[in-house]
């Protein structure tokens, strides 16, 4: 019998909360992921939507030897200045959301024998950035801001203030929560998280999905 159109769920979390360890987890299962981050890469490439405005917005000192975009020269101009953090979204934006959602599309279109049962777009930035427009729903990844501190400051080697302003910089899980269909609390050890997401994946696609 021929599948159902796949879910199209959204995935967010706010950083050190172990969204992308939730998304490895979905895609061994069988789920299709479309990694914002991967797209944003894309469309910042020399042949990319964004590359020739973004260049034009803030210059050809952000260009590498090799006239790519050194994403490290462009951070530290937009991540300083929130007006410029703003025009470089408005720019880059669009041409993601059009990219993600031609992914969407191609996944749904696939054969039934090919088709995925669940297709997770996978972003930090998908409430902001407004494409929970086109999931069907949306699952947050939290970790208690504790439990997130700790894990951000080990993992990028931050001091407590450097990564308690960056996850202040951010939505709260409070705001994420609201927001989504699924709350995914990850507070415990990674066997504990992967328990959690393999009774979602049951309960949302069904047990019939064979598991690595």
């Amino acid at each position: 019998m021929e599948r159902k159109t796949p879910l199209v769920v959204g995935l967010t979390g706010g950083i050190a909360s172990g969204k992308s360890t939730v998304s490895a987890a979905l895609a061994r299962l069988g789920a299709f992921v479309i990694d914002a981050d991967r797209i944003g890469h894309q469309v910042i490439a020399p042949d990319g939507e964004a590359y020739g405005p973004a260049v034009a917005a803030f210059g050809p000192d952000i260009l590498a030897a090799d006239r790519s975009i050194d994403r490290r020269k462009l951070g530290a101009k937009v991540f300083a200045d929130a007006s410029l953090l703003q025009r470089l979204n408005a720019i880059s934006h669009p041409a993601m959301a059009r990219r993600m959602e031609g992914e969407v599309a191609a996944a749904k279109a696939l054969p039934a024998s090919a088709r995925p049962p669940l297709i997770v777009v996978d972003a930090a930035i998908l409430l902001e950035a407004g494409w929970d427009r086109f999931c069907d729903q949306v699952w947050a990844v939290e970790a208690p801001p504790g439990v997130a501190l700790e894990r951000l400051m080990a993992r990028n080697g931050l001091s407590e203030d450097q990564a308690r302003r960056r996850l202040a910089a951010q939505m709260t899980n409070r705001e994420r929560a609201a927001r989504a269909q699924r709350l995914i609390t990850n507070s415990g050890s990674l066997a504990e998280l992967e328990v959690r997401i393999a009774a979602l994946w049951d309960e949302v696609v069904g047990g019939g999905t064979s598991r690595p």
